[in-house]
């Protein structure tokens, strides 16, 4: 649950502002695209710049403080590591048109790793990765499968 998406929902309906309006009013013309950077900012608003933050705090006239302890509270609620994963190599991958194609094949080309993997000895676990990469492969249509070149593995650090 997402207690600062709620507080900052609640601010807006207490001020009878809608995120549309918001996002017009920060300064937005192409409005998706606000509505897209104003629902990063309540998954992540620590990941948001800070003319962003000020824009919004001037137009609903929120003190910055209780705003930046607010999204102190939210930075501790989530998770610093993302869970291990192998990401599959397609060279073409950059060259592909539009974004959204090249996210939703990048999304198809990682495998999540088990737990128990990611703790077994280096050895083992690089035959593991290995398999499971091999696995990944073969579920693969054969043109996209010939051109994957390896992969990479993102492991939590800890």
């Amino acid at each position: 649950m997402n207690e600062f998406k709620q507080w900052f929902e609640q601010k807006l309906h207490s001020l009878g502002v809608a995120k549309l309006n918001l996002v017009e009013q920060v300064g937005y013309i192409n409005t998706s695209k606000g509505l897209r950077r104003l629902n990063e900012f309540l998954e992540q608003p620590h990941k948001t710049h800070n003319e962003f933050i000020k824009a919004i705090c001037l137009k609903l006239n929120l003190d910055m403080a209780e705003l930046y302890e607010k999204i102190a509270e939210r930075k501790k609620h989530i998770a610093p590591y993302p869970e291990p994963f192998i990401q599959l190599t397609y060279p073409p991958l950059d060259t592909i048109r539009p974004l959204f194609h090249r996210g939703w094949l990048k999304a198809l080309l990682r495998e999540e790793v088990p737990e128990i993997i990611h703790r077994l000895p280096i050895d083992e676990k690089n035959k593991q990765l290995e398999n499971l990469y091999n696995k990944k492969l073969t579920s693969l249509d054969g043109d996209l499968s010939c051109k994957i070149t390896g992969f990479t593995y993102f492991g939590r650090k800890e």
